[in-house]
């Protein structure tokens, strides 16, 4: 099958219809996107959808699973917590594609891969920035997520004061880890140490601060040529003062805000260092920061592609697993009807890769058009007010196009929600008068009710669609689909 007849969306089950009084299985007339499929057709689905369903019901396996093997040749993401995940689909879809493998944990070890062709790699938010705006809609994003991680919902007050004053300084610590001209060989360019150069550069100020008595080095006044011709020519030693200088040679408009906040009162200029830190702490991990070759979008270009991502339930890998979704969506979306559409399908959303809600609600609005599908795990739509907001998570269930509900997520708001717009029942009643003359009368009373919709049996499901009652799916072991 090629690539454009395979379907579009999520993988939601197979429809399950109830005989009816008649003892036949009579075709879908409820909902508009299933209307005239039957018992055993595909169930059809938008472009996205949230699966909803208690740890250990099985989502990797009937759910998770079988939807990156039924997407094909084209590219995806596979996020989980564990290596298990990978584990079961990775054979299948490295065994005519490029496979890389972002291990977060640190847990996955080389015997487990044996026989596999994967690629390792890391993320490094230094390695594909392109612009300035690039750097600072990173820096954005650093901020936002950290908080995200640190369960502080994005902060307040003095909080979010110092982030906004931080984050053209922090766009020049990344840039000035990135790539920048080689000053000796036209044309080449040098790189600058990555992430983990950036960390170590803006927690060193260095021995030429500008204190409230005045200062060498760079100050109010600008660069002090004397202290500069004493630094090492290469720009090696991490700190804001070669940070400054490499962001000069870049040509960064960025630069001089740098050297503001170098020259500033050393408690302002702390403050600004801080906050610079936590964004970037991730990269303090071992796990995270060393070893393996840089991943760049482009590598998810090639027809059938995977990214696996193991990041820890711990949210240890939340920062950088949220960064390369990002970067792959920000990839997409300048190349627009250039490449196949790539599915996410990320276990434990709201734990691996907590994306800020502005973020991920954009992606459901827009993403179809961006070439972008996603189907994202939880065990239950109330973590994502654990990162978000209550506001934004009922937000979230207005707009998300569909949610599968596993047997065991408790989402009765959802169910309920959907039971009250199920198109009501006329009823017809007769009854007989006094006078013994028969009358009858018309009512409309609500035809489904919440018990109706909920699954309580592994391996089916309710698909929920625009909030409605959608329809029953059963969803088979990933080993009886025949997906290879």
């Amino acid at each position: 099958m090629s690539a454009g007849r395979l379907p579009d969306s999520p993988y939601a089950g197979w429809i399950r219809v109830a005989p009816g009084a008649d003892g036949k299985q009579s075709p879908i007339t409820h909902d508009e996107r299933n209307e005239g499929r039957r018992h055993g057709d595909r169930a059809l689905t938008p472009p996205h959808l949230i699966v909803s369903g208690e740890t250990g019901g099985g989502k990797t396996r009937t759910v998770l699973g079988p939807n990156l093997i039924a997407w094909g040749p084209r590219p995806a993401v596979a996020m989980s917590s564990k290596g298990d995940f990978a584990e079961l689909t990775i054979k299948r879809r490295a065994g005519s594609a490029p496979a890389y493998l972002l291990d977060l944990s640190g847990e996955v070890r080389e015997s487990e891969l044996q026989g596999v062709d994967v690629t390792r790699v890391r993320c490094d938010p230094c390695a594909n920035l392109t612009s300035d705006d690039e750097a600072l809609d990173l820096a954005d994003l650093l901020m936002e997520t950290g908080s995200l991680g640190a369960g502080d919902g994005g902060g307040g007050g003095d909080a979010a004061f110092w982030k906004a004053l931080a984050r053209r300084r922090l766009a020049c610590f990344l840039l000035a880890g990135g790539w920048r001209p080689d000053p000796d060989r036209r044309g080449q360019r040098i790189w600058g140490g990555g992430v983990e150069w950036a960390l170590n550069a803006c927690e060193t100020v260095g021995p030429d601060s500008a204190e409230s008595t005045g200062g060498t080095g760079v100050t109010s006044e600008g660069l002090d040529e004397d202290a500069i011709d004493e630094t090492d020519e290469d720009l090696d030693a991490p700190n804001w003062t070669n940070a400054y200088l490499r962001c000069l040679a870049i040509g960064t408009r960025h630069a001089p805000s740098l050297l503001a906040a170098r020259a500033m009162d050393e408690k302002q200029r702390d403050s600004i260092g801080i906050n610079c830190q936590v964004a970037m702490s991730s990269w303090a991990l071992e796990a995270v920061a060393t070893g393996h070759t840089a991943f760049e979008p482009a590598m998810l270009a090639q027809p059938g592609a995977t990214l696996f991502i193991v990041s820890p339930s711990t949210g240890a890998g939340a920062v950088p697993a949220s960064l390369t979704l990002v970067q792959i969506v920000n990839y997409w979306r300048k190349r627009v009807g250039d490449l196949d559409p790539i599915l996410f399908v990320l276990d434990e959303v709201t734990n691996g890769s907590p994306i800020p809600a502005k973020r991920f609600l954009g992606w459901l609005g827009e993403g179809r058009s961006l070439g972008i599908r996603i189907c994202a795990a939880v065990q239950n739509s109330d973590q994502f007010g654990l990162i978000w907001s209550e506001s934004a998570l009922r937000v979230l269930r207005n707009v998300a196009p569909a949610f599968l509900i596993l047997p065991g997520s408790n989402e009765m708001e959802l169910l309920e929600r959907a039971a009250k717009f199920a198109v009501p029942e006329e009823r017809v009643t007769a009854s007989v008068g006094a006078d013994g003359r028969a009358s009858h009368a018309r009512d409309r009373a609500q035809s489904v009710e919440v018990a109706d919709l909920v699954p309580r049996k592994r391996g089916t499901g309710r698909l929920l669609l625009s909030g409605m009652q959608g329809v029953a799916v059963d969803l088979p072991d990933i080993s009886v689909l025949g997906l290879d």
